[in-house]
């Protein structure tokens, strides 16, 4: 289960996301589960020279609540309890 603050990375394309809000869900990203770049090793070093915009692109679970702020977007898709996560606050381009 993932906590509040912990940092996820799709060892794919490279997307990387910060826990905002804990739920029960498991993080997958391209299809496969997302790595915890916290646990250290080559994904926290990669993950350390990336530093964290002030306000990212937000994500919701539906089923379990949890929610991320992404750090670095790509392509993959976002996915928690079997389902896509619903992106928030997402404002139009001007």
């Amino acid at each position: 289960m993932a906590k509040k603050g912990q940092t996820y990375f799709c060892e794919i394309c490279r997307q990387k996301v910060v826990v905002t809000k804990a739920g029960f869900g498991v993080l997958v990203c391209c299809g496969q589960e997302m790595r915890s770049a916290d646990a250290g090793g080559m994904m926290a070093t990669w993950t350390a020279v990336h530093h964290k915009p002030v306000d990212g692109v937000k994500f919701h679970c539906n089923v379990c609540g949890q929610q991320i702020d992404v750090i670095v977007e790509t392509t993959g898709i976002l996915e928690c309890c079997g389902q896509r996560m619903q992106r928030i606050g997402e404002t139009s381009a001007k």
